[in-house]
Parts: structure tokens; sequence; C-alpha cells
């Protein structure tokens, strides 16, 4: 169960998406938040003074008393003395899960390194927060399933929310399901007392991207509460995240939260 979570702000638009997600989460496994604020050098910020640096993390502790600090056990850590990626890798595996709102969204963090961290280096669920995050149980889950190493983490990753979802939907992207034993999953799943439904989309010899589109089309279309998925990459910068072309589209533009895992 999901009982210490991991809200990361870095002072933007991401603090409300990521301390609202976690206190959700939190409620629904009776948990509690603990937010960190990163400073500057946990991205490229282009914000140029001390004051706009003030003024983030000014927003992140405003925005923990708004939402989070009233949940009992709630802590708020910013200013440590060690540097911000090093207290996230820290906090982040002494954690159940690390919330984080979605990358892209802030302009003067164009090139978001906590997201890469937390998914390369924690070894924890990561949940990516969208701007419109929901509240209430996660009744619908979809796992996207391609039979890979980072798919069977996060299924892993994600069987508190399982255990507790009203419908589970074992998802195929470009492939038949019998090609990656989805039946295996789901009869495996159904050993834990779930009965989940084997689906399959199949949208084409197309770009990594443009499966992305597809899988979050059908997320919008199940009204799904909650996505799961492998996150795909290198772990390096070398392009937006880091991560695979579908990864990214994913993580950049769903519209319910996602659990990762690498």
């Amino acid at each position: 169960m999901f009982k210490s979570v991991l809200a990361v702000s870095e002072g933007g638009p991401d603090a409300s998406m990521s301390f609202v997600l976690a206190g959700r989460v939190a409620a629904a496994f009776d948990g509690t938040v603990d937010a960190l604020h990163l400073a500057a050098g946990s991205g490229r910020f282009h914000l140029g003074s001390d004051e706009a640096l003030a003024a983030r993390a000014a927003r992140s502790a405003r925005t923990y008393e708004e939402i989070v600090a009233a949940l009992p056990g709630a802590t708020y850590t910013a200013d440590t003395a060690i540097a911000p990626l090093e207290a996230l890798v820290t906090m982040g595996r002494l954690s159940d899960v690390i919330v984080l709102g979605r990358p892209g969204s802030d302009p003067a963090n164009a090139s978001p390194a906590a997201i890469n961290t937390a998914l390369f280096e924690c070894a924890r669920a990561v949940m990516i927060a969208p701007p419109l995050v929901g509240e209430g149980p996660f009744a619908s889950v979809v796992l996207a399933w391609n039979g890979s190493f980072e798919a069977t983490r996060a299924v892993e990753y994600a069987m508190p929310f399982l255990l507790k979802a009203r419908e589970i939907t074992i998802l195929v992207v470009g492939k038949k399901p019998d090609d990656v034993a989805a039946s295996l999953l789901a009869r495996n799943l159904g050993r834990h007392g779930l009965r989940p439904r084997i689906d399959a989309i199949d949208p084409g010899a197309v770009s990594g991207r443009a499966r992305g589109r597809a899988l979050l089309g059908y997320v919008r279309d199940r009204a799904a509460d909650l996505l799961v998925m492998g996150s795909y990459g290198d772990g390096k910068l070398a392009n937006f995240l880091g991560l695979g072309g579908a990864t990214a589209k994913v993580i950049s533009s769903c519209p319910v939260p996602v659990l990762m895992a690498h």
C-alpha cells in the first residue's frame, strides 16, 4: 500500500498538480504526503534572478499549506543542504510512490530533470499528474501491456491500485494479445481476486508518438481514472525527457494520472 507519498514541486504550475494528486493517492490508501520543493539546479531554469527563485519556493510552500498541510503526518522539505536532485533520490527511494506534475507545463523549466531522475534513479513507482487531477477512488485502470520488463514492473507497482479498482483493462497496442501473453497476465491477476478484461488496438505502422496518441485516445474513451505503463528510454536527456516517443507523448498529454516504472 502507498502510505508514504512523495509529492515533488519545482515551484511552477506543477506544484498544484503534484500536491493534489498526492493528496488523492494518500486518501485512497490512508497514507500521508511528504512534499519536496526542488530549488534551482534541478532543471534548466531560465529565471534570471534570485527573486524569481524565491518566488518559486514561496509558491511551493503556499501550495503545500493550501492542499497538503492538513493531512495527518504531512511534511514539507525545501532548501536542503544537498543538491536538489540528490534530495529527490534520497527521499524518493524511501517513499512508496513519487508524484510529479506534468512536465512541459512550465515555460521557465524547459528541460525538466526531475521526472528523469525519479524514473531512472529512485526504483519506485512514479505518477505523473495532469492539470485536472480528478478526485475520488481510482475505479477504472488501464494497463498498457507489451510483455516487457518495464511493463511488468509497472504492473507490480500498480498492484495497490488494482486491488481497489472496480474495472481493469489489459490493453495491447499494435500487437495481438497472444503475442505478449496477455491471457497469462489476466490469469495471474485473477489469482489475486481480480477480473481484468483484455482489449487490443492497432494503430498501424506508425511512429512511437502516434502509438502514444492511440493509447491516449483509448484512455479518454474508456473514461479511465488511471493509466499504468512502462517507461522507455535511455535515461539521458538527449531528447525531451530522455524517453521514447510513445512514453514522452503519454507523459506530456495524458488526460488522467499515469503510473510508470522503468
